[in-house]
């Protein structure tokens, strides 16, 4: 007596089409970087050439397209040969024009991406330099940079710079879009663009709390550096900056430079302030290097001697704009993956 029948196991059999995909997408790679590479990020300096350029008709060249085939189409028609003259040269015209606007872009490099590190809820400022890599003036360039445009024009072997104001919502390393580079030069009958993606960062500072909580262990506020006028000593002379204590301005030595200048004490090693993440309870991890931030401003603005502790990490005792700036480093790459 036969047995059940058994259904065979199924197989999983690749699409026969598979490799021929794979090599497909490889020669796109390949061949047209900037359409496979949309989202990749590329090392600076990034030159513009024939494997990134893409150009098509324009609106209006297609217009002027269809009007030249109605020419020529009459002028063959009834066999006149100066309409077919007239029609045959714009179209030489526009081959002529198809190349000049490829060559606008063609060569052209991004050598720098620059911008300040700011604070969260600051607008960020990039300056792109552009530079034409050879001999040749550029005009009429389009840059779009997420819904901000651009347009300039970059003299023979020449840098420009466009600069875009982006808005910033939290700390951490901010990663520009790519911006789109076009062009219709000279005649807008085509339309040329490609990607500039590069792999510049720029850091954003956690955001000060507002309004600010006095320091701990705070020293006199009257006094840069705090203290009685006993213990400290004068270490020089600086221009005064908004915010300075009326009481530290250096009246006669301001009188006899003209400029407002203001005392800057030195304040003994033993008042050391020190900012400890774990000593501020009832806030949550962002509230809480908020606090921290704003307090290394006005310690650092105050000339006061300070170290700042997080978890598994202390800088200082130090004081000074270096000493800020690592601080501030510090609290914007905390508890980030990957910092």
């Amino acid at each position: 007596m036969a047995g059940p029948l058994r259904t065979p196991t199924p197989v999983a059999l690749e699409p026969p089409h598979a490799n021929l995909f794979e090599r497909l997408w490889a020669w796109l790679d390949r061949r047209l970087p900037n359409l496979t590479r949309r989202h990749r990020n590329e090392p600076l300096p990034i030159k513009l050439n024939r494997h990134r350029i893409y150009i098509v008709p324009s609106g209006f060249g297609l217009f002027f397209a269809v009007m030249m085939m109605a020419i020529l189409a009459g002028a063959l028609n009834y066999n006149n040969n100066g309409a077919l003259l007239f029609g045959l040269l714009p179209v030489s015209l526009a081959l002529i024009s198809m190349l000049q606007t490829f060559r606008n872009l063609d060569q052209l490099s991004l050598v720098q991406v620059h911008a300040d590190p700011v604070f969260a809820g600051e607008p960020v400022h990039l300056e792109w330099h552009l530079r034409a890599e050879d001999k040749r003036a550029r005009f009429g360039i389009s840059l779009l940079h997420e819904r901000e445009r651009r347009h300039v024009d970059i003299g023979e072997g020449a840098t420009a710079i466009v600069s875009f104001s982006l808005p910033t919502t939290q700390r951490g390393w901010f990663k520009p879009e790519p911006i789109r580079v076009s062009t219709v030069w000279p005649f807008g009958l085509f339309h040329a663009w490609s990607y500039l993606h590069s792999d510049v960062r720029v850091l954003i500072y956690p955001r000060p709390e507002t309004p600010p909580v006095p320091l701990p262990s705070a020293p006199d506020q009257n006094r840069r550096g705090g203290g009685d006028s006993g213990d400290d000593e004068l270490r020089a002379l600086r221009d005064y900056v908004p915010g300075d204590p009326m009481r530290s301005i250096a009246w006669k030595a301001s009188a006899r430079t003209g400029d407002l200048l203001v005392r800057q004490m030195e304040v003994p090693r033993a008042r050391e302030t020190q900012f400890d993440f774990d000593r501020i309870a009832g806030l949550g991890l962002e509230a809480k290097l908020s606090r921290l931030t704003r307090w290394v401003i006005e310690a650092e603005h105050a000339d006061l001697h300070f170290s700042l502790k997080l978890p598994g990490q202390l800088i200082g005792p130090a004081s000074g704009h270096a000493h800020r700036q690592r601080c501030l480093n510090l609290l914007a790459t905390h508890a980030l993956p990957g910092a």
